[in-house]
């Protein structure tokens, strides 16, 4: 046990030392990368903990965030989300995954979307819209090394729609986790968007590490047998250090489970320079079995809210299928 903490204050040490000493870096080269929405972090979940899930990584939201974490996919899980953004930007993300004895593979989509009017003149209204945006498409793989830790990829095609301009591209993630102390303590490590765009642009690569630690209770049933434990609390810390175009951020959230069915969750992004989309989260989550035809089937939807006096205020609605 002592080890396994002496592991993650280590790895959590060498991050921060790393990421303060490439600040000043990262901040010259700030906005050059090309394919933003790469950026987009999906699942009302993670966003409700302040965008902290690389170290916990335990449901198909992984399969953005850390690869590895989908050997925790028992079945087969789907979910999808929309996130209402500022200045009518609408970001969607699709994510599936299905265990096939010791792997498991999913199939993943992001994408970003907003209409821009096209005028000649000085008119009210525009000759024209057109539809501009870019979607990344991508398989992933997870496979359990050893009893405590699995790794995973995801290999992405990347395809930007500008008005007058076509741009593709393919990319790749690649994360570990290790769940110690009994599965009460996660770390997490993953590189996302590694890879080339045409036209020579830069992708949004970066290195996200972070540390998970859950409580829970096990519970008995009417018949007083054991039944899968319940998850009460968890807590979430991740150090975001892109290598290309930004400054690195620090991610803090709580998730606390009522019954099982209720979650409370809240979070906080603490940037290394004057971002205004620092600040806190909110979200909920609701989770129950189908009932009659569908009672094999498990239901989660879950909410996330960021307020935000600069930009707007950003809103995602997620569902999470379990079957």
């Amino acid at each position: 046990m002592q080890k396994s903490v002496v592991v993650a204050v280590v790895i959590l040490t060498l991050l921060l030392s790393v990421s303060q000493s490439f600040a000043a870096d990262i901040h010259d080269s700030a906005g050059t990368a090309g394919a933003a929405f790469l950026k987009i972090e999906p699942g009302s979940r993670p966003v409700g903990m302040g965008g902290a899930f690389t170290g916990l990584a335990n449901d198909i939201n992984t399969i953005f965030w850390n690869p590895a974490g989908l050997t925790s996919v028992h079945t087969r899980e789907l979910t999808a989300m929309q996130h209402f953004s500022f200045v009518d930007i609408n970001n969607q993300s699709i994510g599936y995954a299905q265990r096939t004895k010791q792997f498991v593979w999913g199939a993943s989509f992001l994408g970003s979307f907003t209409e821009i009017e096209r005028r000649i003149g000085p008119t009210e209204t525009p000759d024209s819209t057109v539809t501009v945006g870019g979607f990344a498409t991508g398989l992933s793989l997870a496979y359990p090394l050893a009893t405590t830790t699995s790794i995973g990829g995801t290999a992405k095609l990347i395809s930007q729609q500008l008005d007058i301009q076509n741009i593709y591209g393919v990319a790749a993630d690649i994360g570990v986790i290790s769940r110690l102390m009994d599965n009460h303590l996660g770390i997490g490590l993953t590189i996302q968007n590694a890879g080339v765009l045409s036209g020579g642009e830069n992708l949004p690569i970066a290195l996200r590490a972070g540390l998970a630690y859950r409580t829970w209770k096990q519970t008995e049933d009417e018949d007083e047998e054991a039944v899968p434990p319940r998850e009460v609390w968890a807590f979430v810390a991740d150090a975001h250090l892109p290598l290309i175009d930004a400054n690195p951020s620090f991610h803090i959230g709580v998730e606390r489970w009522f019954y099982d069915i209720v979650a409370a969750r809240v979070g906080y992004r603490i940037g290394l320079n004057e971002n205004p989309s620092d600040g806190l989260s909110i979200g909920i989550g609701v989770r129950r079995g189908g009932l009659d035809s569908l009672a094999n089937i498990d239901f989660q939807f879950d909410y996330a809210f960021v307020p935000d006096a600069y930009v707007g205020n950003s809103h995602r609605i997620s569902v999470i299928t379990r079957f």
